[in-house]
């Protein structure tokens, strides 16, 4: 079994571009950071069915106890504090496969 964790976030309408593609490199970065997470990816949406959700990030971990690892790691703490409150809302769905 693997663990995926999915974020989808909305920024809130002052946040420019380069705040938002900062966050996706900040995000991506994390890989290097935290050794629980066994693969990533992030991007933009491109389609009009995002409902003004605009970026997402899918991060893999091995197993179920991983995920509380991550969360808590400091490098996404850090990335937390950073760019919480340019977010109006985020959605997180995190599944087994």
């Amino acid at each position: 079994m693997k663990i995926v964790h999915i974020v989808i976030v909305k920024f809130k309408s002052e946040i420019n571009d380069e705040v938002k593609e900062q966050a996706v490199k900040d995000i991506l970065a994390l890989k290097g950071t935290i050794p629980e997470i066994k693969a990533i990816s992030a991007g933009k949406n491109f389609t009009d069915r995002g409902k003004g959700y605009e970026y997402g990030w899918v991060i893999e971990l091995e197993k179920k106890e991983d995920l509380p690892i991550y969360a808590n790691h400091q490098s996404h703490l850090d990335f937390l504090s950073k760019y919480k409150p340019a977010l109006e809302d985020v959605l997180a769905i995190d599944y087994e496969f």
